[in-house]
């Protein structure tokens, strides 16, 4: 390994532990040497990487830029090595999943099917709750997670786009009416979940403009599939994932309501802590997942209803 690949592995080093002591603690190099490769490494580079403290180190501006790159450089290590280690070898282990139960309910009996018989040496361990913890508390290898990710230490990959189709069994409709717009919503039963609306509100947008109104019904529950049956049995209306809901919709089981207002779009991510080595078993499930998603965009599509 040329000098400059080396200092900049000890560069990596120091920023995945927070630090030279701990840095050395866990290389076995002592935090001198460590030190005075990263120095090297600034004076190669003619620039300053790391802000140091009596505590901890922190990255400038350029040593934000260079740490992507680092990962890069010692991903493609790890992975070389893996593969050649691989040659002639069944990937085995375990590969820990969480995600939303309801995300989980709809796709991952297919797609675990599909991941075990391509590898049928590793085994999976699923875990759907709907509270989003940190991927380290968990101990999870990979999560499914909506919205934003800007956690530096996570790697997160697209996987389409969450919305929402608030819908009603055709014979609630009957005896009921179309509500025509959202605030008409306030006389009509509404089938609540109360962890993705915890103010019993539901946001619409009407072109740019956004609208929240206060719904209330019989039924108050955390579980997206218990409101979806609630829903179908013409107990009030829902609003339940565009990907739970189509079936019934295309089945005419649930009729789509209000589709000129749109609802709230998050991004799916497929997520998982940045390593430097990241397990092959772990690697094949992501691009497992990954591809099955992309072989079937409509699944996490925020499309027009029929």
């Amino acid at each position: 390994m040329s000098k400059f690949l080396m200092e900049v592995c000890s560069f990596a080093t120091v920023v995945d532990h927070g630090g030279f002591s701990a840095a050395a603690r866990a290389t076995g190099q002592s935090k001198a040497s460590l030190s005075q490769q990263v120095s090297r490494l600034e004076q190669r580079l003619d620039t300053q990487l790391l802000y140091r403290s009596t505590r901890r180190v922190s990255l400038t501006k350029s040593g934000e830029v260079l740490i992507d790159y680092a990962h890069r450089i010692l991903n493609a290590e790890g992975e070389a090595v893996e593969a050649l280690n691989a040659l002639g070898t069944e990937p085995s282990g375990t590969v820990s999943v969480t995600m939303p139960v309801s995300f989980g309910e709809i796709f991952m009996t297919e797609v675990a099917t599909s991941f075990r018989e391509a590898f049928p040496a590793i085994r999976l361990r699923i875990e759907l709750e709907n509270d989003y913890r940190d991927l380290k508390e968990t101990g999870a290898d990979v999560a499914i997670r909506k919205g934003l990710m800007d956690d530096p230490d996570q790697v997160a990959i697209p996987l389409g786009r969450y919305s929402e189709i608030v819908c009603a069994a055709p014979s609630y409709l009957a005896a009921h009416g179309v509500p025509e717009t959202p605030d008409t919503l306030k006389g009509h039963p509404c089938l609540v979940n109360e962890h993705t609306a915890r103010d019993s509100r539901w946001t619409f947008y009407d072109s740019a403009e956004a609208m929240s109104v206060a719904v209330t019904g019989p039924l108050l529950v955390n579980h997206f599939p218990l409101i979806r049956a609630a829903a179908v049995k013409g107990y009030g209306i829902a609003r339940l994932p565009r990907y739970l809901a189509m079936p019934d919709v295309k089945a005419g089981v649930l009729v789509p309501i209000l589709t000129r207002y749109a609802s709230p779009v998050d991004p799916i991510y497929l997520v998982y802590i940045r390593e430097a080595r990241l397990p092959r078993r772990t690697r094949l499930f992501v691009d497992h997942v990954r591809d099955w998603f992309r072989a079937r965009p409509e699944l996490l599509s925020d499309g027009a209803v029929p």
